[in-house]
Order: C-alpha cells, then structure tokens, then sequence
C-alpha cells in the first residue's frame, strides 16, 4: 500500500532554502523586489509553495520575453 503525501501548502524560509536550494539572500532579495509570494509572521517568514510554482512560471517567462 503506497503512502499519499500530504501535500505542503506553506513552508518556513529555511525549510523552502533547503527543498528548491536557493540561498537566503536570493529569497530575501526577491521578497523586497520582485512581489515574491512570502509573508512575515512574528520573525520569521513563510513561502506559500503553490503561489511560488506560479511566480517562478511568471518570471521565468518575462525573463526570456525577448530572448
């Protein structure tokens, strides 16, 4: 019988580093920059997973717009 993953919605800063390998100064720099999906809660922020696949799609594509 095959384990069903929950899947994950939102994850803390170091744990969305750690699962795309992105350091944190690249993260932190898109949060101030680029209306990367994160929000701050207390003092430390969260990535929603979903809303950052979206973004990614979005960005990689006006990146290479004029390509």
């Amino acid at each position: 019988m095959a384990k069903v993953m929950a899947e994950v919605k939102q994850v803390d800063l170091k744990t969305f580093r750690e699962m795309y390998c992105i350091p944190e100064t690249t993260i932190l720099r898109w949060i101030h920059t680029k209306n990367f999906p994160a929000y701050k809660q207390g003092h430390k922020w969260y990535i929603d997973v979903k809303a950052y696949e979206k973004w990614r799609e979005t960005e990689h594509a006006n990146s290479y717009k004029y390509a």
